[in-house]
């Protein structure tokens, strides 16, 4: 099985965020994110191989760093231009399109089965990514919903190309329709690991909440973010509930109901 994990930039990631974090604490936070998949991946006996989409070149830089220090293949992949490994500066590519090209590129060197995985689903682990294994068919889909919009956080096919990507919200159902136009069940698949990606400040509340170790907790924890968007959440609740209890309208509401 290869693995394939998509990431548009590390300077620009998670903007949703940029009201709590500055752009360097999202380019960190990404980071660890990304490391936290990757070693859940390289666990996986199962894996033969990774490649990490992008056309961003300091992704290209620390995917070639970190490659060095594990055993199975991890590659580049650079869906503007179909190069593996280059470095330049095309516009970053919609995840629908690099989902194709990197199929289409797998297909070539002779994949049958393709993983596609986010990288900001820090607690997945070994066995997330083995529980969508143990149901899965060849030919097949398998999909692991995202808990919070309908998404897609796992997307197991064999061939790599057998369906037509649909990501963005609810894409889990709509994976699951291009499945049956091709006469196949996609099977779905919901583990904690695989149910939350981090997009919002509720997100990261839920992973601070986790018991479930992993590096980007660590990272939330040691740089003091933890308990900073924590106090500022805290903060957040007392400003509301006291506007409620002085806003008449509310007072009026509440009586009503």
């Amino acid at each position: 099985m290869q693995v394939v994990v998509p990431v548009k930039s590390f300077n620009h990631a998670k903007n949703r965020l940029a009201t709590v974090l500055t752009a360097q604490q999202r380019s960190e936070l990404i980071k660890h994110m990304l490391d936290d998949v990757l070693r859940a991946v390289v666990a996986t006996p199962e894996v033969e191989g990774v490649t990490v989409v992008s056309s961003d070149s300091e992704v290209v830089q620390w995917v070639h760093q970190y490659a060095q220090a594990i055993k199975i293949p991890l590659r580049a992949f650079d869906p503007g231009s179909g190069r593996t490994g280059s470095i330049n500066t095309v516009a970053e590519a919609g995840l629908c399109h690099a989902y194709s090209a990197v199929a289409a590129d797998l297909l070539k060197r002779g994949a049958s089965t393709m993983l596609l995985l986010p990288a900001d689903i820090p607690l997945v682990t070994q066995d997330d990514i083995q529980a969508l294994l143990a149901v899965h068919t060849r030919p097949g889909v398998s999909v692991a919903a995202a808990g919070s919009d309908g998404g897609t956080n796992g997307l197991l096919v064999s061939p790599p190309d057998i369906i037509a990507p649909a990501f963005g919200e609810n894409s889990c159902l709509r994976h699951c329709t291009h499945a049956r136009e091709q006469g196949l069940e996609a099977l779905i698949v919901n583990t904690a690991g695989l149910s939350l990606d981090i997009d919002t400040l509720e997100d990261i509340q839920t992973l601070l909440a986790t018991d479930r170790e992993c590096a980007t907790l660590c990272y939330l924890r040691d740089s003091g973010l933890a308990t900073e968007l924590q106090k500022n959440a805290k903060a957040g609740q007392l400003k509301r509930a006291a506007f409620q209890q002085h806003d008449p309208q509310h007072q009026i509401n509440r009586q009503v109901g």
